[in-house]
């Protein structure tokens, strides 16, 4: 069950930090736009929300302790369970930080519900000292429909986030994507039922200015393309076709 989750995330956030949005506007949008069609592409082979449902362990794995109440930024106190990764000196031997894995399971799959399965995680990966500088991403099951959740990169004063909502029997998904103002982007991904998307529904943009729009097919048209995407650079005048990386079934 990948759907169209995180890849529309991973694809942003790698346009993102290779290449901005500057004064050739034109051919910025270009490389933006592809650029999330390829991430897409290498992260639709990579991402399976199914791979983290599974059976609880007696007890939290070897190397972590807990639970402990953490206070995280822009988050509420909330227990987790911790693993230390102590990082090496730098080149004049000054220690730098140590980076704590935090994870709840949902439910506490460590405690007292070891034999229930996984429908969910809470998981950081944050510097001890430099705690504006960490990775944060969640999934919840919330009921047998749906997969919500969120993921957090951030460093400093910039930032990057995706929230989504994806059906769990259907190929539908909501992403809304969000960035820090000095990257400026911005991104919503709306797939129906049968996973088609509309460029009404699905653009990308910078400050605030849609710069491409992306159209979906429910399957694939007659020359194999999965959609394409329009640039305003263009006035909306020329469709640039793609296809879509399909993950082999081992089933």
């Amino acid at each position: 069950m990948l759907k169209r989750m995180l890849v529309f995330g991973c694809a942003l956030v790698f346009a993102a930090l290779i290449t901005g949005c500057g004064d050739k506007i034109d051919e910025d949008e270009q490389r933006e736009a592809e650029q999330l069609v390829t991430g897409l592409n290498m992260m639709a082979m990579m991402t399976n929300v199914d791979a983290y449902s599974t059976t609880g362990l007696d007890g939290a794995p070897f190397g972590w302790t807990g639970p402990f109440v953490y206070e995280l930024p822009d988050w509420t106190d909330t227990l987790y369970y911790e693993y230390f990764i102590k990082l090496p000196l730098d080149s004049i031997d000054v220690f730098i930080d140590s980076i704590i894995w935090l994870v709840m399971p949902e439910p506490n799959v460590w405690g007292p519900d070891s034999l229930e399965p996984w429908t969910g995680i809470d998981t950081w990966i944050i510097g001890k000292a430099r705690t504006d500088i960490y990775f944060h991403t969640t999934f919840s099951v919330e009921d047998t429909l749906a997969i919500t959740g969120l993921l957090r990169w951030n460093w400093s004063e910039t930032w990057y986030q995706y929230d989504y909502d994806v059906s769990m029997i259907t190929e539908a998904a909501d992403i809304d994507i969000t960035t820090s103002s000095n990257i400026g982007l911005a991104a919503h991904f709306l797939f129906a039922d049968d996973g088609s998307g509309t460029v009404d529904d699905c653009y990308a943009e910078w400050n605030n200015t849609i710069f491409v729009r992306y159209e979906f097919f429910d399957v694939p048209n007659a020359e194999e393309y999965d959609g394409y995407y329009e640039l305003l650079s263009e006035a909306w005048k020329v469709q640039h076709f793609f296809k879509l990386t399909k993950e082999e079934s081992t089933m």
